[in-house]
């Protein structure tokens, strides 16, 4: 049960550190095409806004064409004319191009916005429509004039204001939605990461602690720092049994090479090969003790 649960610990953790690193790369794939749009869109914005400047400039110049001192500062009519045409279409392209990179947008009030721009761009390119196909600058008539002035210009810019504002909005939900999903996948990272690490210690640099502690003391009682339950026990037994019957085998040949008669080390069973060789090494000691003593 506890190598089970030990094996789930590790399949989790690689779990929702892969899952994390997955959500974190997708999050983050995702927050470069929305700032992207934001970009593309803001600069539309700014194409339609100074085209619709440059479009009432053109036409107060065409209001006042007749008089003399306009005529004197250089005013021409046929230049007005076409950069009023260029201005009126550049518009058109700009507005073209946000309502085709937020069509896909399904934010019922930013719908609203959205249309509402539509509209009032299409009553002010239906204002300037027939005096354009005219082809006749000097024939200006009084609704084409007051395009940008009184409601026209009121309702135009109120609704590019309300359309900056609902984007804006727009671009802050999903910029907020995208770190927070970073963060949670960060975080998610980081505990995986964390719970790898913990497991790795747990797995080998905690043994291998205790097996140096073990190693420094080189006695039985080293046997008690064993981590019980795992594999490392037996390690750990196997390192305790071995330093003391190396003790022992000091003790054997210190005795030995002092002239004293040492007590043959004790097997641990039937077929322990170094008590088998004490006792051996004894009786050859004991018969060269006695070829010595009947040679003097």
């Amino acid at each position: 049960m506890r190598r089970a649960a030990y094996r789930a610990l590790w399949a989790f953790a690689f779990a929702i550190t892969a899952v994390s690193v997955w959500g974190f790369w997708h999050a983050l794939a995702s927050l470069s095409p929305t700032l992207q749009q934001a970009a593309a869109v803001q600069q539309q914005l700014n194409r339609l806004e100074s085209a619709l400047v440059r479009m009432e400039r053109c036409l107060l110049g065409l209001a006042h064409a007749d008089s003399r001192k306009v005529r004197y500062v250089g005013y021409d009519p046929a230049r007005l004319f076409a950069d009023l045409r260029h201005a009126h279409h550049e518009a058109d392209a700009a507005v073209h191009e946000i309502l085709t990179a937020l069509s896909s947008v399904h934010d019922l009030a930013f719908q609203q916005r959205l249309i509402r721009l539509e509209l009032k761009w299409a009553q002010t390119r239906a204002r300037l429509g027939e005096y354009e196909v005219s082809g006749k600058p000097e024939q200006i008539n009084l609704p084409t004039l007051r395009t940008f002035s009184f409601r026209g210009q009121g309702a135009l810019g109120e609704a590019i204001e309300e359309f900056k504002r609902a984007y804006r909005e727009q671009v802050e939900h999903a910029l907020q939605a995208s770190l927070h999903a970073l963060w949670s996948y960060a975080v998610g990272l980081g505990t995986g990461f964390l719970l790898i690490v913990g497991l790795m210690w747990h797995r080998w640099a905690r043994p291998a602690r205790r097996l140096r502690h073990l190693l420094s003391q080189l006695d039985s009682q080293s046997a008690d720092a064993a981590p019980h339950g795992d594999e490392w026990e037996v390690v750990c037994q196997h390192l305790a049994f071995q330093a003391r019957r190396l003790r022992e085998v000091e003790i054997f040949m210190r005795d030995l090479a002092m002239g004293r008669t040492p007590e043959p080390i004790q097997p641990t069973d039937a077929s322990d090969a170094l008590a088998r060789s004490s006792a051996w090494l004894m009786k050859r000691f004991e018969e060269l003790r006695s070829e010595r003593r009947e040679a003097v």
